[in-house]
């Protein structure tokens, strides 16, 4: 009788260990790859093809913009880009779009898609 109480302790100290070790290998790997990803291994980034980039931008900048730019881009929180025509030029509005600028935050998209946007915002729309 006097051993008995012991079992239960003995189970939970072997279910235990069991769990660290089992935690510090999903922990060695979880370090490898965020390791692997941030020196650049093993991501390989998208390709991705657009064939009409003037809809491809208006559905894109519908999903990105009309937060800060009102939903028919004439201004809410950020100022009007529905006339960009002649002020910045596909490539300076690819850079803003990727990189922010002032209080604009950068967008997470990629080039293709930037590029995209810049040639629907320089569009008649």
């Amino acid at each position: 009788m006097k051993g008995q109480p012991l079992i239960p302790f003995a189970i939970i100290a072997i279910v235990g260990l069991l769990l660290i070790t089992i935690l510090s290998f999903v922990g060695l790997s979880e370090r490898e790859a965020r390791e692997a990803e941030e020196n650049g291994e093993g991501t390989e980034e998208e390709v991705v093809e657009i064939d009409d980039p003037i809809t491809a931008g208006e559905e894109l900048a519908q999903q990105s913009c009309i937060t800060c730019h009102g939903g028919d881009l004439t201004g809410g929180m950020g100022p009007d880009i529905s006339n960009l025509e002649g002020t910045y030029s596909v490539e300076e509005i690819q850079d803003i779009i990727l990189n922010g600028y002032e209080s604009m935050p950068a967008i997470p998209v990629n080039e293709v898609e930037a590029d995209a946007i810049a040639q629907y915002l320089l569009s008649d729309q």
